[in-house]
């Protein structure tokens, strides 16, 4: 039997650089503990989320729609969000070097007032030095490839 998901909505700031008041991320019911759901993607604007965090949650005005809680547990994943102007050419030599790391994205198009950019929301795995990620992304800012923002960076307990 299929999963069925859900969307848990996300409060944010409408004065921030984005200008949206929330963000609905996908969500599979967590089995052994009713109220908690495993977030099945990665956030373009929700700062302290990461894909597979679990997180709880209660129902809202819409029965499809869940309101997000807190974070009940961490899935190991970091994330960061990358503005680039869609004609960049050089993006594809320096994402090469976070894909080598086992980074992967999601991605989308924001009208912001710099104008017309590809937001992409990287999720940075657990077995990726985040160290080594983190360089990579200072570079390409560095480079002005990219303009990047941290959304959630997981840290192990050492």
């Amino acid at each position: 039997m299929a999963v069925q998901l859900v969307k848990v909505r996300f409060e944010l700031d409408s004065s921030g650089w984005h200008g949206h008041e929330s963000e609905t991320l996908w969500a599979a019911p967590v089995a052994t503990a009713p109220g908690c759901f495993r977030i099945a993607n990665s956030p373009f604007y929700v700062r302290g989320i990461s894909y597979l965090d679990v997180v709880e949650a209660a129902d809202g005005e819409d029965r499809r729609i869940v309101e997000f809680n807190r974070v009940v547990e961490r899935g190991g994943h970091a994330t960061y969000m990358l503005l680039v102007e869609p004609e960049e050419t050089k993006f594809p030599l320096y994402w090469n070097v976070l894909e080598e790391k086992g980074c992967s994205y999601e991605s989308t198009h924001i009208d912001l007032s710099i104008g017309r950019r590809l937001l992409l929301s990287v999720d940075v795995p657990p077995s990726a030095d985040l160290h080594e990620v983190y360089r990579t992304l200072e570079r390409g800012e560095a480079e002005g490839i990219w303009e990047f923002q941290e959304g959630y960076a997981y840290l192990p307990k050492q």
